[in-house]
């Protein structure tokens, strides 16, 4: 090994040696095999609140575990709690109808769009407030299958 080698990896392992002794601040609550199971967790079910993510975990780690440390660990993987896509799912079949009923109708003239009507179908429910459901999704994955309620 030459002797420029040497003093590289000597620095390296200098510097990793010191970076372990030199932590300043709180110890971590959970290990990084622990953050993993969590992100994995919300993941396989998005519909699970941090509250029960962070019990789960607790449970598993054996000692108490906070929602808002389980909060700050999902932020950190890149999960947000967000609101899902409350919208009717379309099957392939209603997506070829609705493709060959738009090119029917591409060349009407504004005459013949004067006698449609078009109405909004909304949906009330009473009971309980299906908008307060929550789930855990990356950015930019709005609309995938998994965020979507029907």
């Amino acid at each position: 090994m030459s002797r420029r080698n040497h003093l590289h990896d000597e620095m390296r392992w200098r510097a990793v040696d010191d970076s372990r002794r030199r932590q300043s601040g709180r110890r971590r609550i959970t290990t990084t095999a622990e953050d993993r199971y969590l992100l994995q967790c919300s993941k396989r079910r998005r519909t699970l609140t941090v509250q029960q993510l962070a019990s789960q975990l607790s449970v598993a780690a054996g000692r108490p575990i906070s929602r808002q440390t389980m909060s700050r660990k999902l932020h950190e993987g890149g999960l947000f709690v967000r609101r899902p896509v409350v919208c009717v799912t379309l099957s392939p079949a209603h997506a070829r109808a609705r493709l060959h009923w738009a090119r029917e109708h591409s060349n009407w003239t504004p005459e013949q769009w004067r006698h449609v009507l078009f109405t909004d179908e909304s949906r009330f429910n009473i009971q309980n407030d299906s908008r307060r459901r929550m789930i855990c999704r990356e950015p930019g994955i709005r609309y995938r299958a998994a965020n979507i309620i029907e």
